[in-house]
């Protein structure tokens, strides 16, 4: 079975204290909670900062992954991810959770419109958000095979 897409889990609610909750509201709290703290973090950035936390924290729980002999342990944090790391704690966030909501609310600005004025469901924006990214990734691979032919012919 092929492994599902951070972008692709397909729910759009999450719970919080026993009820649902719009995960698109939960990241924008969170988002604005960390503004507060970290002001010039944002973006691609930020879902970086997570994904190295998010690491950090699965290391320091589970301890040596499987199959590392000479593994040199985890590596230690930034001033300004530790901020992050210590605000997810006070939280109660776990970090590889948080990581997968901000990734699954990765869309693009048209469809994020459509989404605040009811023309779209949050489902319907994340399949279109992932499409969008598997035919940008197709497109570029053929690219890359047209440029291997053409170098290929050159040869």
């Amino acid at each position: 079975m092929e492994k599902m897409s951070y972008d692709r889990i397909g729910n759009a609610h999450i719970r919080e204290n026993g009820k649902k909750r719009n995960i698109f509201d939960k990241v924008n709290e969170i988002k604005i909670d960390i503004k507060g703290i970290l002001p010039e973090i944002e973006g691609d950035r930020l879902i970086a900062m997570l994904s190295k936390i998010r690491t950090y924290y699965g290391h320091k729980k589970r301890g040596v992954p499987m199959g590392r002999k000479g593994w040199k342990g985890y590596r230690d944090l930034t001033i300004n991810e530790r901020l992050l790391y210590d605000y997810m704690l006070k939280k109660k966030l776990t970090p590889s959770t948080t990581y997968r909501w901000f990734i699954a609310t990765r869309i693009p600005s048209d469809v994020k419109d459509k989404l605040a004025k009811g023309q779209l469901t949050v489902k319907k924006a994340m399949q279109i958000s992932a499409n969008r990214r598997r035919v940008e990734m197709s497109n570029q691979g053929l690219l890359l095979l047209e440029k291997i032919r053409t170098v290929m012919r050159g040869i």
